[in-house]
């Protein structure tokens, strides 16, 4: 899975843009194991439980000047390879008092 974040100003040049991978646990991006049995349960047991949601904080500067940002969140899921769907999508126009 990839998060994607992305904030561009009024006339769509982008600001800023950062993403945030998992992976599936035990297989590196390449599906090769990068684990053991008993290292995956270990893991397993210290992540976050199903069903829980994980939030994610990102601190993001612009210039005194920019007056309006839209920012744009996506929720990738990749099945194999380069073949990803938008799981969740939601974006958001903020406006800035000078």
């Amino acid at each position: 899975m990839v998060l994607e974040v992305t904030a561009k100003d009024a006339e769509g040049k982008e600001l800023y843009k950062s993403d945030k991978t998992w992976f599936e646990i035990g297989v590196d991006l390449d599906r090769d194991m990068r684990y053991g049995a008993w290292q995956i349960k270990e893991i397993i047991d210290l992540t976050l439980p199903p069903l829980e949601t994980q939030r994610e904080t990102y601190l993001i500067h612009f210039d005194t000047d920019t007056e309006e940002v839209e920012l744009e969140v996506k929720l990738w899921y990749y099945i194999s390879g380069g073949k990803g769907d938008v799981v969740y999508s939601v974006v958001r126009k903020l406006e800035f008092d000078n």
